[in-house]
């Protein structure tokens, strides 16, 4: 009886010690961690103002990494399809920051138009009338196209603020597609 209690003794203090010393492990990752933060908020204001024109000039990396085929599997998804139709109001609207381009092609609007009218997207309607709009030559629409999706999105960055000249879609076309 008495080696029985020392045994069930030992375990508790061995299960105790590895509780402890994982605790501690813890308590040191979040301390370095913490650590980290801390660093950071001490940071000149200056060094902070660089990190995020840094990040501007990432997005418009980005923007070239994330030129892309339309690829019809992937726009029957009402996502993908209004991803898609976003990338392309890219080329006609001036918005601070943008992710993502497709060219706007004749083939392209009558893919997508094609795509919307063959589908039950719940925006089938809207994306109708804008992709009919483009098809037609007008592309006044192009800011209101951008906005609408990207406050589906939630977007927060990045809105349209007017359509692009002719020289600076032209720039746009010289730089991203050709």
């Amino acid at each position: 009886m008495k080696s029985k209690l020392i045994g069930i003794i030992s375990w508790v203090v061995a299960l105790g010690l590895a509780v402890g010393v994982l605790g501690f492990a813890i308590f040191i990752v979040f301390a370095l961690l913490s650590e980290d933060d801390v660093a950071k908020e001490d940071e000149p204001q200056e060094e902070k103002t660089t990190e995020v024109d840094a990040a501007s000039e990432v997005s418009e990396e980005d923007i070239e990494e994330e030129v892309q085929e339309v690829d019809t599997d992937n726009i029957q998804s009402e996502i993908n399809f209004r991803d898609t139709l976003h990338h392309m109001t890219h080329q006609k609207v001036h918005a601070e920051d943008k992710w993502g381009a497709v060219e706007i092609t004749d083939e392209r609007i009558e893919l997508m138009l094609e795509t919307v009218k063959n589908s039950d997207f719940t925006h089938r309607d809207y994306y109708i009338e804008a992709l009919t709009a483009w098809q037609n030559g007008d592309f006044s629409n192009a800011v209101e196209v951008h906005n609408y999706i990207w406050e589906l999105k939630d977007g927060n960055v990045g809105r349209a603020l007017r359509l692009y000249s002719e020289e600076e879609e032209q720039q746009y076309i010289e730089k991203y597609f050709r």
